[in-house]
């Protein structure tokens, strides 16, 4: 063979010309390794996955333990010590069933169609968490950089499931719908942790304001054996996240009237029927967190465990939701105290003024 076509050879990739190069020490010319098969998984992969889950079916029709009060009070700590409790089915997010607006008990036609109960039903952050993943802070300064939880409930699983048990048993009362909805979302969460670890007693879902009013009256129709946890939090703490969290609580005159409706209703509705409504006070919370959650747990008649002393979602720690940043996990009581710092003395003056003596009036009714 002439020099001529061994070049060629080389050329070419011949596995002569390869070998020979080898020999001298050369690295050997390869084909490239195929990569890795990225493609989506098949739909019948999804199929079956879904079919697994309805054949596993949970049933989560026990009374709603309603956390529900102002704003920026304290709920959603309350709703995360509540997460990994194994007596409890706990709604991971704000509980956006309400309907025209979130803070409006639903009203379902008992002769309306499962779809039309969907869309009245139909929580929009499903559909952005399923692909952004979960994150429950505000979007403010550096709190935008934080990590997300994976939250695995495809919005077509829950749709399609809830449509199956309605045609496998078509409700009959308003309980029913919601009973067979809260089924479908927990069945739908595909990794779930505290479905299937034991009998529960309740299931829990934050609310702000949903116990308020008629909407309130509507929550006591469909759950007669519901009850309600309140919390209420000092005005001045308050009016400090609240302002900070959104423009829509920067008006003064509007916000301190939020809040006094709030503690309103709270007095209203533990004057009315005392044992349906537990109410708690933020610091009461977070400076004695022990204290206050066995006092919770004896009323809802479900066995102490300390991770309800733990902040979590899905049973995976969580940051606190604070206006401002708070990058670690647990109990935190930086809030407490920072009223004091960045209030104007305008506004110290006009909560001293006007909302203290209710404040006061909330805490005498308090359960801890």
């Amino acid at each position: 063979m002439g020099v001529s076509e061994k070049a060629r050879q080389k050329r070419q990739g011949d596995p002569q010309g390869s070998a020979a190069d080898d020999e001298r020490g050369r690295e050997p010319l390869r084909k490239p390794l195929a990569g890795p098969d990225l493609s989506l998984a098949s739909w019948q992969d999804g199929d079956r996955l879904f079919r697994v889950l309805r054949e596993n079916l949970v049933r989560v029709d026990q009374p709603l333990a309603l956390i529900s009060q102002t704003q920026r009070s304290g709920g959603t700590l309350i709703n995360s010590l509540l997460d990994g409790h194994p007596q409890l089915h706990v709604h991971p997010f704000e509980l956006h069933i309400g309907n025209p607006t979130k803070y409006d008990w639903p009203v379902l036609e008992l002769d309306a169609s499962p779809d039309a109960w969907l869309d009245t039903l139909r929580e929009p952050f499903i559909a952005r968490f399923f692909v952004e993943g979960y994150r429950k802070w505000p979007d403010i300064g550096v709190l935008r950089a934080q990590p997300r939880m994976p939250f695995t409930l495809a919005p077509s699983f829950l749709e399609r499931l809830f449509r199956l048990l309605c045609a496998d048993k078509p409700p009959a009362t308003r309980r029913e719908i919601l009973d067979s909805y809260l089924t479908a979302f927990f069945n739908a969460w595909a990794d779930c942790q505290g479905l299937r670890d034991g009998l529960k007693k309740w299931t829990v879902g934050f609310a702000p304001r949903l116990a308020w009013g008629e909407s309130g009256r509507r929550f006591a129709d469909d759950y007669p054996d519901g009850r309600v946890i309140a919390s209420h939090r000092d005005p001045r703490a308050w009016y400090a996240s609240a302002s900070r969290f959104s423009s829509r609580y920067g008006e003064l005159d509007q916000a301190l009237e939020l809040w006094a409706r709030g503690a309103r209703e709270i007095i209203d509705a533990k004057r009315a029927n005392p044992k349906r409504v537990f109410v708690l006070t933020y610091e009461g919370l977070v400076t004695q967190p022990k204290r206050t959650m066995r006092s919770l747990a004896d009323w809802l008649g479900i066995r102490w465990d300390p991770v309800l002393l733990k902040p979590t979602f899905n049973r995976q720690p969580t940051i606190p939701n604070s206006s401002y940043e708070l990058r670690s996990t647990g109990i935190r009581k930086e809030p407490l105290t920072r009223w004091e710092s960045v209030l104007s003395a305008e506004a110290l003056d006009r909560i001293g003024a006007e909302l203290m003596d209710i404040d006061a009036a909330v805490r005498e009714l308090a359960d801890a």
